[in-house]
């Protein structure tokens, strides 16, 4: 063989190992740019899907991301509610109640209303969980609100030695000046079902990540820690010799196709 048939036969099999490695390359690749665009794609949307207000409910996920609940700081019950702090959030059964707060004073029930007293002041609720009104009395009280009753169908609020009572639609507090004649059945804190509990802390933790955090981990690769960042750039790096053998494949083939051999007569 000639060192030209060689030479022939070198490119030839440099064409082919190029088409192959090339063809094989953008297979892989197409999952990754598949995948890049989703999320990139739902990430711009987020606020216009929701996916910020979303949350993963996945319990081996929220594992892996290490979300847990903490034990109940404290629960009262009157009747058949109860309220429940867990951390800085409270649930009045399992609804959870849009405030967030640092402690939890008493509850009690009023018909088709739950009024729940926190330090500076009551949070009026339907039974079903939905906040009514928050009733700030932080600026009447001499101090936090310490305590929380039920006289004549009516909550009492007490703060130190001052005490305040709510109207019939619990709109709002008057001070008391004889509360002594009052037969005020207070709320006392007592311990929930762990039944209770379990369930409580599993919807606890379904608010801990939301979809859109979530989709940021896996776009960026920060989902699979240090190693994330390090599989996006032998991506990147793949990324490049696709883009660079396409083109020299393109140019080899183009440049055989335009030499067209002449015929001698």
């Amino acid at each position: 063989m000639t060192i030209s048939a060689r030479q022939v036969n070198g490119a030839r099999n440099l064409r082919v190992w190029l088409r192959r490695g090339h063809r094989w390359l953008g297979l892989a690749a197409v999952f990754f740019v598949l995948f890049l665009s989703t999320t990139g794609i739902a990430l711009n949307h987020s606020a216009d899907w929701g996916l910020d207000r979303s949350y993963v409910e996945s319990g081996w996920i929220l594992d892996a991301y290490g979300v847990s609940a903490p034990a109940p700081t404290v629960s009262f019950a009157d009747g058949d509610l109860r309220v429940t702090q867990l951390g800085s959030r409270i649930y009045l059964g399992d609804s959870e109640v849009p405030q967030e707060v640092d402690a939890l004073v008493g509850l009690v029930a009023l018909g088709p209303l739950a009024v729940v007293a926190v330090p500076g002041g009551v949070l009026v609720l339907t039974v079903e969980g939905e906040l009514v009104e928050r009733i700030d009395l932080a600026a009447e009280m001499p101090g936090p609100v310490e305590r929380l009753g039920r006289s004549m169908g009516r909550p009492v609020v007490a703060s130190r030695d001052s005490f305040f009572i709510g109207d019939a639609e619990v709109t709002g507090f008057a001070p008391l000046s004889d509360p002594a004649g009052l037969d005020i059945d207070w709320s006392s804190a007592s311990e929930p079902d762990a039944s209770e509990v379990a369930v409580l802390q599993q919807l606890y933790r379904g608010r801990g990540l939301t979809v859109e955090r979530l989709l940021v981990e896996i776009h960026s690769g920060r989902i699979l820690s240090a190693a994330g960042p390090w599989l996006l750039d032998i991506v990147g790096i793949g990324l490049i010799i696709l883009s660079l053998s396409g083109i020299v494949v393109w140019l080899r083939g183009n440049g055989r196709g335009a030499s067209i051999p002449i015929r001698k007569d």
